[in-house]
């Protein structure tokens, strides 16, 4: 997997080739139903593996296509459109603040660019990395979250994570390749799929290669779990993944078609989506969010665009 080319052909034909059946699941005291796809006044929006993001002060969602940015309501209606005609660049990735600041992280030419933007998704200062340790000045991110005040940067197959304020002043640096223990070649063949930040500042990643989902501190302790099988809890292509509220873990997996959800013991809790073309089914399930009333985001694969399930306590 050295490249997206090489991954999304894998995935591709793992998708192709694996079957399943099911919408929604209830098990080991969790319920996850389907409740709706993304939609504008023409129908669901057909975006095919999309980013998501999601704006947790006003439970509005933030979807990232073709460069272009689309906001949707609670209740999964397009609101508003940017990024068409805008001079940020291509939109690659969106985190929004507690005040509602919008920082779109974007490319022009081959260079990577974060820039703040009010909400309706006009320029209104770019953000300039400052104190880099040495090394790092050639740094390329292609995802960014929000948390409490920092961004995560990270440069998905590099496994290298910058953390700065959001005025862009460096306060940390993580080599996640290092901290789980990969060696040099095998960073090359591996990389980072899901990224995501949890309310405790944790790092949460997949990495497919190895099929194993993490959890890093802030202090870089470093948790780990999930085993490759095509049996429920087990991972074929993990890519997604997010902390919900309660607690738990919710992993996406490409090729079993499934959002696998585990406790926050890592315990397997159940599984939903499945491969089909049914209401709640999924096609190559790839980036999650997840909002504050437990309602998870699900991209996809096809132009099947992005499912909305509720997560809840049985």
């Amino acid at each position: 997997m050295k490249n997206g080319k090489h991954y999304r052909a894998i995935v591709l034909l793992a998708v192709f080739f694996t079957t399943a059946s099911s919408t929604s699941a209830v098990s080991g005291g969790v319920a996850a139903s389907y409740l709706y796809n993304l939609s504008n006044f023409t129908g669901i929006v057909p975006y095919n593996w999309s980013r998501v993001s999601v704006d947790r002060e006003k439970n509005e969602i933030y979807v990232i296509s073709n460069g272009s940015v689309s906001i949707f309501n609670e209740r999964g209606m397009e609101i508003y459109r940017f990024g068409d005609d805008s001079d940020i660049g291509a939109a690659a990735d969106v985190a929004v603040d507690n005040d509602g600041n919008i920082f779109v992280l974007s490319y022009q030419g081959s260079s990577a660019v974060i820039t703040l933007c009010n909400f309706r998704g006009e320029a209104i200062s770019r953000v300039e990395l400052k104190d880099l340790p040495s090394g790092q000045s050639g740094f390329s991110p292609d995802r960014m979250v929000y948390r409490e005040g920092l961004l995560y940067l990270v440069s998905l197959g590099l496994m290298r994570v910058i953390v700065t304020d959001v005025a862009g002043n460096f306060k940390a640096g993580y080599d996640i390749a290092s901290i789980i223990g990969l060696e040099e070649d095998e960073r090359a063949d591996s990389g980072i799929v899901g990224f995501n930040v949890d309310r405790e500042g944790n790092m949460l990643f997949t990495v497919p290669a190895i099929a194993r989902a993490y959890v890093v501190s802030p202090d870089r302790t470093v948790r780990s779990f999930g085993k490759r099988g095509s049996a429920p809890g087990r991972f074929g292509i993990p890519a997604g993944i997010v902390a919900d509220a309660a607690g738990h873990y919710l992993v996406a997996d490409t090729l079993r078609c499934v959002v696998i959800a585990f406790d926050k013991d890592f315990g397997f809790l159940t599984e939903f989506g499945f491969r089909g073309h049914g209401p709640g089914n999924l096609i190559g399930p790839r980036d999650l969010a997840v909002d504050n009333g437990s309602r998870i985001y699900v991209t996809q694969l096809r132009r099947r665009g992005v499912s909305v399930f509720q997560i809840s306590e049985k």
